[in-house]
């Protein structure tokens, strides 16, 4: 049963992992104009994303071992989707703080 959670939880460190080290692999990035892509700072987006889904990472790990089972379990297994879903959401609306200054 912990194998059903580890290994998801490795793939979403993983995709953490490539999104700090490479952030430009983030959706959106590649279709964006070049002029924008230009004035945004990506490493500190990277940054912000990679840290979201670094902070959900304990919640799969500790869903298994909770002695519950059905709805809260599955509760506490997406919440680290909601949270990356809330970082997206914090990036988009307020991409003004991640422009580059000058």
């Amino acid at each position: 049963m912990f194998v059903g959670v580890l290994i998801p939880a490795l793939v979403w460190g993983a995709i953490a992992l490539l999104v700090r080290r490479h952030p430009e692999t983030m959706a959106g990035y590649n279709t964006m104009p070049r002029k924008k892509r230009e004035k945004i700072d990506l490493h500190r987006i990277g940054r912000l994303v990679s840290n979201g889904m670094y902070v959900g990472i304990p919640f799969m790990l500790l869903a298994p071992l909770m002695p519950t089972k059905g709805l809260f379990m599955t509760m506490l297994v997406w919440i680290p989707v909601g949270l990356l879903v809330a970082v997206v959401i914090y990036v988009n609306r307020c991409a003004r703080k991640f422009e580059k200054e000058g």
